[in-house]
């Protein structure tokens, strides 16, 4: 592979550059606008004088279109990022009560209450605004009957997306922000009205309607519970209802990719339609027709599906080798991939931050990169053999690839993850096969009626598959810990290893040797600061608290009702800092009276802890009194914090004073401001 027969790539790569600088470092927008200009404007001064002297002005028409390409990103990412209401308009978003918004994507039913994306048209007094926002309304009243596209009167105060109040926890705002979303609101009972319907998108709304449709006929042919769900996810990307514990099994057999439509699902119905579209062949007027009808089929099965990065990516690269077909011209893969990269990101640029949308190429690319080179290394004899052996190299390559962001983003690895693929792919097709019968004999009762037993009994056959891999000793590693810098340090060795093997380069193995040496040793770097933590945090956590203490690796979270490490209300708060920490974690009840271990003691709402004395301070409850200070160092305040008054802050002397309003690391400054205001000694 020569990187100067993939020109694409000399204007992808700064594109991407570009991207990367906006998200990380927010620039205005004018200004990008402004360097664009410029860029441009120079780009075609060197083109025009390119065609006078051809070689001495090259390099600069190159380094300027580089930088166009970079400010391009740049620009695309802020335009993305862009609230574009006016500081007055933000103001009425946050202060006003009464709206009328119209419902932009199909709601979601949860337990208490109705998702939906909706776009604020004006307010009651007739002030326009035009901004998406997220809207949560109340279970009841008729909240499940409202629809895409139906304009609604509400009464509700919007508020800003908060950033997460925990420590490593998934951050809200950001992904609402990469989508264009700034505000939210919740609409109690009664306090809606439906005003009119606008027309939905007739795409999007056709394609709900038929993803509605086939799941109704696999529930109406017979099929339920865990099969329907699984079928459903598979065929028609809905896994909405599916239960956690059956995608955390998938996930723990290292096959959840099955569960998401992706390029093998509109590789099969590429397959079958052009298959039966094969006599359109014959004249080439018709090959015109079955173009289009495939690009027609293709594109509306990734709408149905939901228009997920995997399927979009697999769509758009179908869509090139059709018109290849058509035009009778071999593709090359990397080629089509490059293509259809370009032009999503062209398009989002800030689908790159998308975790779908990374894991789908980091695979592709691995398969199209590395497949080849694995194969080499055994040469079998027979067809069956050479089959089977293809799909090994198929799924180590893509493993290979995906492996250091899947540990980022996961924390955890499946190691019989070859086990599961093999069985369970080749059944995942079959099952797959067998979902299109049922969906074209589903009006034959009797014949209807087999193959949903034969759908059934395939679906079961592969759960127990991942059940019995899942059971294996040893399935999973959990709580492996990779920062961003060690995910691309590890890159760097795949990348660097790759091309030391491919042009048999000694020098770029010593590099690649280097990048594993230094990723080594941030892992011992990190086990030495591991090894000398003391960290206090209070978790934010809905109707209850948690409070951890921290020591070396080990951990003891104080809480009122959580008794359970897998309780998923801390796993949501917390779980992700915990493994960060490599912690283990060992929860008390808050009012144990005593509690002793090697690094801290309690006794009551005393707790003594890296040399510290802490008081807990229950809810509205009152301690405080000038005649009798308390001996802390430290204070604590749970659930909501409670003002210290100023006679009382007068008496007591802190070292350092802790009210903790968003429940992240205590490390608030408030006192000490408070106390250099008024000329009080901060400290005893």
């Amino acid at each position: 592979m020569k990187l100067s027969n993939y020109p694409l790539l000399k204007i992808l790569l700064p594109y991407i550059v570009g991207v990367l600088i906006a998200y990380l470092y927010q620039f205005p927008y004018k200004m990008c606008r402004l360097w664009f200009a410029l860029a441009c404007t120079f780009w075609l001064i060197c083109c025009v004088l390119s065609l006078v002297k051809t070689y001495k002005w090259q390099w600069v028409k190159t380094l300027l279109l580089l930088v166009t390409f970079i400010f391009c990103g740049m620009v695309a990412v802020n335009f993305r990022f862009s609230s574009h209401l006016t500081e007055k308009e933000s103001g009425i978003m946050t202060e006003n009560e009464s709206w009328m918004v119209r419902v932009e994507d199909f709601p979601v039913a949860r337990a208490k209450s109705v998702k939906m994306k909706a776009r604020v048209l004006r307010t009651r007094e007739g002030c326009a605004l035009e901004e998406d926002v997220m809207l949560y309304v109340q279970q009841g009243a008729g909240a499940d009957t409202i629809e895409y596209g139906d304009v609604l009167l509400l009464n509700t105060r919007f508020s800003e997306i908060e950033p997460p109040k925990n420590p490593d926890a998934f951050d809200n705002q950001l992904y609402m922000k990469r989508k264009g979303i700034y505000y939210t609101g919740y609409v109690q009972q009664g306090f809606w009205l439906p005003a009119d319907h606008a027309p939905a998108h007739p795409v999007k709304a056709l394609a709900h309607q038929m993803q509605s449709r086939l799941s109704a006929l696999f529930a109406k042919s017979g099929m339920s519970g865990k099969e329907l769900e699984i079928v459903k996810a598979i065929l028609l990307g809905d896994d909405d209802t599916m239960e956690p514990e059956l995608k955390a099994s998938y996930a723990a057999a290292g096959v959840s990719h099955i569960l998401c439509v992706s390029g093998m699902h509109v590789g099969v119905i590429f397959m079958i339609l052009n298959f039966l579209l094969r006599p359109l062949d014959l004249f080439k007027g018709t090959r015109y027709v079955k173009t289009l009808l495939l690009l027609l089929a293709i594109w509306l099965y990734a709408h149905i599906t939901g228009l997920s990065p995997s399927v979009t990516r697999s769509a758009t690269m179908f869509t090139f080798v059709t018109i290849g077909q058509l035009i009778q011209r071999n593709t090359n893969v990397f080629h089509s991939l490059l293509a259809s990269l370009w032009i999503l990101l062209v398009i989002n640029p800030l689908l790159l931050f998308e975790l779908g949308f990374q894991l789908s190429y980091l695979a592709v690319c691995g398969i199209v990169l590395l497949q080849p080179l694995l194969a080499g290394i055994y040469s079998c004899r027979t067809r069956v053999g050479d089959y089977f052996w293809g799909l090994v190299t198929v799924s180590v390559a893509a493993q290979i690839s995906t492996f250091p962001i899947s540990v980022h983003y996961f924390g955890q690895f499946p190691n019989y993850f070859l086990l599961s693929n093999m069985s369970v792919i080749i059944l995942s097709f079959v099952v797959m096969m067998t979902g299109i019968l049922l969906l074209c004999v589903t009006f034959v009762p009797l014949v209807g009626g087999y193959v949903t037993v034969l759908l059934t009994w395939e679906i079961r056959v592969m759960n127990g598959i991942v059940t019995f891999v899942e059971g294996l000793p040893g399935s999973v590693t959990r709580d492996i810990d990779v920062s961003v810098g060690q995910m691309l340090l590890l890159y760097a060795v795949i990348i660097l290893g790759y091309w030391a093997i491919r042009h048999r380069k000694k020098r770029i193995g010593m590099v690649a040797f280097t990048c594993f040496a230094l990723y080594a040793g941030t892992l011992l770097w990190r086990k030495v600061e591991l090894l000398r933590q003391e960290e206090m945090v209070a978790y934010s956590v809905p109707k209850t608290s948690a409070l951890s203490f921290c020591h070396q690796q080990e951990c003891v979270v104080f809480s009122d009702s959580i008794t359970d490490v897998g309780d998923k209300r801390f796993q949501y708060a917390a779980g992700n800092h915990v493994r960060r920490q490599h912690a283990a974690c060992v929860l008390v009840p808050v009012d144990t009276v005593r509690y002793d271990c090697d690094y801290l003691c309690k006794r009551g709402p005393w707790i003594r802890f890296n040399g510290k004395t802490y008081y807990l301070l229950k809810r509205k409850e009152k301690v405080f009194s000038a005649a009798a200070p308390l001996p802390v160092d430290v204070l604590i305040l749970q659930h909501n914090p409670v003002q210290l008054p100023d006679e009382v802050a007068e008496v007591l002397s802190f070292k350092e004073v802790i009210a903790d309003e968003t429940n992240t690391k205590f490390y608030i400054k408030r006192w000490r401001k408070w106390c250099e205001e008024r000329g009080v000694p901060f400290s005893s």
